[in-house]
């Protein structure tokens, strides 16, 4: 009895974790296509766009490299937070960058 519930426990676990490890890769490499994508939204300061425009945009660009079947698991509104906290790192840094220039 053990062992028939070990042989359907197992094959479901192992597919549980394939896709565990699967959206944990796609994830990462939103996390990546999100810098390129938010300097690719922000060409320069004049263009006319708020910040939300520019935000919308990066959103939609890192999206669009995320597969169809992934896009199941990984939403718009995590690829927004993805998004959102590699432009808070990328300002926090800058920030740190100017106040080493002033001092």
């Amino acid at each position: 009895m053990i062992t028939k519930i070990f042989d359907i426990a197992m094959p479901i676990l192992a597919v549980l974790m394939s896709c565990v490890g699967y959206y944990f890769y796609i994830k990462s490499q939103a996390e990546k296509a999100a810098a390129a994508a938010i300097n690719k939204a922000e060409p320069d300061a004049d263009d006319g766009k708020t910040g939300e425009e520019k935000l919308n945009e990066a959103v939609e660009q890192v999206y669009e490299l995320i597969p169809a079947s992934a896009s199941v698991f990984i939403p718009k509104t995590v690829v927004r937070g993805i998004v959102q906290m590699a432009f808070d790192n990328i300002e926090e840094y800058a920030k740190k960058q100017v106040a080493k220039k002033t001092k």
